[in-house]
């Protein structure tokens, strides 16, 4: 994606120069990065975006900072110590809620801590809506200056349960650490990212959704159970149920994502559309072969007929939709 090269140009730009400036200096010991997650409180699907609140902790090792008559915990500026200038991979828009500041122990064992509230850009598939799940990563990278790379804290890592998200039930999935290279093929970048799993719950999508839905396909499906000859009723009830469906189209446009492709929902709304309509279709045809007397028992015949058909087709519209 743009926003993500980008992301990751900036990162290489930032960084790049000052692993360079750092590559006579000897290796240091590994940085472990834990991340605490506060708080998710809202996923935007259509900014492929969400809404975090979380703390980053990191701590190595800086022999040269040791001192062994020092008392309690010393704090130094960030700039001051060789930092792993650590950075959000997928940051779209955080703030920083804490000083840039380390606290060091007398044996030199250096910690970091900070907190960001904003939002993070999570690439979404929405085709399983409203059945989806999404992956949400925190993803925290270094560039590799100095042979240091970063390792995972998972003592220092989770959530805070529970999120505030509304509509989603997020799992845990662990933290993991992982290699890549930067856009200019050659400088490492050491990463470490916590995993959640985002369910939608979609039992709101149940109630508002598909039972409506399903009650308007079946009002259309009473046409069948007319006499032929009540062609002014038949076609009366299949008219209502047609204006009743695209009222509530109009009335989803709320609730259902904009995006450029078909999810579960709109292949069952379409399915439920198809089926409404051809109901009507079936009345109309019905009601003029039962105009003449001697196609009046292939008329009746045709409504029996679509009795059976019709709640099978429906069936078939959910199996396809949502299996």
């Amino acid at each position: 994606m743009p926003r993500e090269l980008t992301l990751w140009v900036f990162a290489f730009v930032l960084f790049s120069g000052l692993s360079q400036a750092d590559g006579d200096r000897p290796s240091t010991s590994p940085v472990e990065v834990g991340i605490f997650v506060i708080d998710i409180s809202q996923v935007k699907e259509l900014e492929q975006a969400v809404v975090v609140d979380f703390v980053v902790i990191a701590r190595w090792q800086q022999p040269d900072l040791a001192d062994a008559e020092a008392v309690g915990l010393r704090t130094f500026p960030l700039a001051a110590v060789d930092s792993p200038r650590l950075f959000v991979m997928n940051s779209r828009k955080l703030l920083k809620k804490l000083d840039d500041v380390v606290e060091v122990d007398p044996a030199g064992a250096v910690a970091y801590r900070q907190r960001y509230q904003g939002t993070l850009t999570v690439p979404m598939n929405l085709e399983d809506f409203p059945v989806d799940q999404q992956e949400v990563v925190f993803e925290v990278g270094s560039m590799e200056h100095a042979g240091r790379v970063l390792v995972k804290d998972e003592v220092r890592s989770g959530p805070m349960k529970p999120f505030t998200v509304a509509g989603w039930e997020v799992v845990d999935e662990g933290v993991r650490e992982s290699r890549g290279i930067a856009p200019d093929g050659v400088t490492s970048l050491s990463l470490v990212t916590a995993q959640y799993r985002a369910k939608r719950n979609s039992l709101f999508f149940t109630w508002k959704l598909f039972i409506p839905l399903g009650l308007i396909v079946f009002m259309a499906y009473a046409v069948f159970w007319l006499d032929p000859t009540l062609i002014g009723t038949q076609i009366g009830v299949a008219t209502s149920t047609v204006f009743t469906l695209i009222a509530y189209n109009f009335a989803l446009s709320d609730i259902l994502p904009r995006i450029s492709y078909l999810t579960r929902a709109d292949f069952f709304l379409v399915g439920c559309m198809f089926l409404v309509f051809g109901a009507l279709g079936e009345a109309v045809l019905t009601g003029v072969l039962a105009q003449d007397e001697d196609r009046l028992m292939l008329a009746r015949r045709i409504d029996v007929l679509a009795r059976v058909i019709y709640p099978l087709c429906f069936a078939l519209i959910l199996l396809v939709a949502f299996l």
